[in-house]
C-alpha cells in the first residue's frame, strides 16, 4: 500500500525507503528525515527528525538548559573508550617498580603547571551546549538581517512605470537572427496586449503606454502604426 511523504508530498511505494520522524512520528521519504537531534519529550535521546521538528527543537533547546541526565550521557560519550589499567606498584617486577618510583618522585619535584584553558577547546558539556546555541543564534541573526535588507530594497526601489522608463533609441535591423523571429504580441511596459508599433523605438505598446511614452520630448516625433499580430502569435499567446 502506497503512502505520501508528509513534507515533499512524494508518493511512497512499497519498495521506497520510508522514515518516521522521531518527534512528530509522521512518515517521510528518506530525503526529508536525515538530521539528528536530542528530542526533549523523549528524555533527550538522539533521533532522526524532519526539518520542521529540527528547527522547532533547536529553538527550544536554545531557550532551556539541558537536564542532568543528558549532560551525564554527553560526558560519558566524551570519555575515552579504552582506559589504561595500572597495576599496584607492589605487584610490579623490581625493574618496573624502580622506574615507577623514580617517575613518581619526578612528578613531586616538578608538578605540572595548569594549562591556560582560555586558549583550548573546552570539553565541558555546558560550554559545548552554549557554543551550539551561539552558532544557531548567529545563523538566525544572519537570516533575519538578509530578510530585512531585501525588504528595504523592495520598499526603496521604485516600480517601473511608463513615466519613468526611458527606452534606448536604436535603428531597426534589416536582418534579424533566428532568435529574433519569435513574435511576442504584448506591451513592452505593462505586458498588456500590444496595439501600437513604434517604428523608431522598434517596440510594441498598448494604447495607454504608447501615449504616455511618446508625449515625452524625446519621443514626440516617433512614427507609430497600428500593430496586428500574426495568426501564429494570436494562436500561441491567445491574443
Amino acid at each position: 500500500m502506497s503512502s505520501i511523504c508528509s513534507s515533499c508530498k512524494q508518493t511512497l511505494l512499497n519498495n521506497t525507503i520510508k522514515k518516521c520522524c522521531g518527534s512528530c512520528q509522521q512518515i517521510y521519504c528518506s530525503n526529508c528525515v536525515y538530521q539528528r537531534i536530542a528530542v526533549p519529550k523523549l528524555n533527550y535521546q538522539m533521533y532522526e527528525v524532519c526539518t520542521k521538528c529540527f528547527h522547532s527543537i533547536s529553538t527550544e533547546l536554545m531557550l532551556q538548559k539541558p537536564p542532568k541526565n543528558f549532560l551525564q550521557r554527553l560526558e560519558q560519550q566524551q570519555q575515552p573508550s579504552s582506559k589504561q589499567i595500572r597495576m599496584p606498584v607492589n605487584q610490579l617486577d623490581p625493574e618496573t617498580k624502580a622506574l615507577e618510583e623514580r617517575l613518581e618522585k619526578l612528578r613531586m619535584d616538578f608538578p605540572a603547571k595548569p594549562l591556560n584553558t582560555t586558549n583550548n577547546i573546552s570539553n565541558n558539556p555546558d560550554d559545548l551546549i552554549q557554543q551550539m546555541h551561539d552558532e544557531l543564534s548567529i545563523k538566525q541573526r544572519e537570516d533575519y538581517s538578509l530578510q530585512q535588507r531585501l525588504r528595504i530594497l523592495h520598499e526603496t526601489m521604485p516600480a517601473a512605470t511608463p513615466d519613468t522608463v526611458i527606452l534606448p533609441s536604436r535603428k531597426k535591423s534589416e536582418e534579424k537572427s533566428n532568435d529574433d523571429d519569435e513574435e511576442f504580441p504584448w506591451c513592452t511596459i505593462c505586458n498588456d496586449n500590444a496595439r501600437k508599433n513604434c517604428l523608431d523605438c522598434d517596440e510594441l505598446f498598448c494604447e495607454s503606454c504608447a501615449k504616455k511614452i511618446h508625449r515625452q520630448s524625446g519621443y514626440k516625433n516617433h512614427q507609430l502604426e497600428v500593430y496586428k499580430p500574426s495568426a501564429k502569435a494570436k494562436k500561441k499567446y491567445n491574443y
